[in-house]
């Protein structure tokens, strides 16, 4: 069907309306647009203490930070029985994040995993900061709404959820609103 060849009569020029999707500013992540770095770790497995996994992340400012923690090779502890037993772990590579420790607990957005309970190192802040983390092809978005957002493409079909909450008219102030398709 070619749509060209169609001609559009006068009720659909008076009826039509700007709509659109909504509307962002966006960016691909690149270094520098991060507010923190994460570094997550996990034991290492020794005899005697048997396989079970213990982890956690910490969260830095900057990334130099991250790696003063990883180099100082600082002591980590979970609870055992009531005690708190030193663990060996072994740290992954500072990996750049956007957070923030202010956020409504019960409206977290962000990673939605925390690490808790028996499997969580006393230093585990993954409960503390909601956090997204930023790869190369991560997109920054700042929404209409003044919601900040991070797209990962590889792991997402849209950027905006479900399509019947996506179409917003442009009003005759220039302002968009969401409007029922």
């Amino acid at each position: 069907m070619d749509i060209h060849n169609f001609q559009l009569g006068s009720v659909f020029q008076q009826n039509a309306r700007e709509l659109c999707t909504r509307p962002v500013r966006a960016a691909k992540y690149q270094l520098g647009m991060e507010n923190g770095w994460m570094v997550y770790f996990t034991n290492v497995t020794t005899k005697g203490r048997g396989v079970l996994m213990h982890e956690g992340m910490k969260f830095f400012p900057t990334e130099a930070e991250a790696w003063k923690y990883i180099n100082a090779d600082e002591k980590q502890y979970v609870e055992e029985n009531g005690k708190l037993v030193e663990v060996k772990v072994s740290y992954d590579s500072p990996v750049p994040v956007l957070c923030t420790k202010d956020f409504d607990p019960d409206n977290k957005g962000g990673l939605e995993s925390c690490i808790e309970g028996q499997c969580a190192f006393i230093s585990n802040e993954t409960e503390d900061y909601e956090f997204e983390i930023l790869e190369d092809r991560s997109w920054i978005m700042i929404d209409m709404d003044g919601k900040i957002r991070v797209w990962h493409p590889d792991y997402e079909e849209s950027f905006f959820g479900k399509s019947m909450d996506i179409v917003f008219e442009k009003d005759d102030k220039g302002e968009y609103r969401q409007v029922a398709v």
